[in-house]
């Protein structure tokens, strides 16, 4: 139970470091919060919608660490109503994109 309780405070340590290192270079908007117990956090992330090469929207919404890709995309889905009618294939992928321009495939 001891050796438990050591590990998942080093964890909870290392996220905290983490998570300062992330805030560190954000505004205060998009910082995270620190993790609790279960080690779950949150913080609001920009979201940016595009259809075929059209005008570029963005949306802030709070997301939760443990929250799935499907219900972000529900979020969006929400938030981007308007805009996602319009979509000429209605199919919709979250992309991570990287500083550097470097993108990740669908989460």
């Amino acid at each position: 139970m001891a050796t438990e309780l050591t590990n998942k405070k080093a964890e909870r340590d290392a996220l905290r470091g983490l998570i300062q290192q992330w805030n560190a270079n954000r505004l205060d908007l998009f910082e995270l919060s620190e993790p609790n117990e279960d080690l779950e956090f949150h913080g609001v992330m920009r979201f940016y919608f595009q259809d075929s090469g059209q005008k570029v929207a963005t949306k802030c919404i709070r997301v939760a660490s443990d929250a799935t890709s499907q219900a972000v995309i529900e979020t969006l889905i929400e938030k981007f109503r308007p805009d996602m009618r319009m979509l000429s294939v209605p199919e919709y992928a979250l992309y991570e994109i990287h500083e550097n321009g470097a993108g990740i495939e669908p989460r």
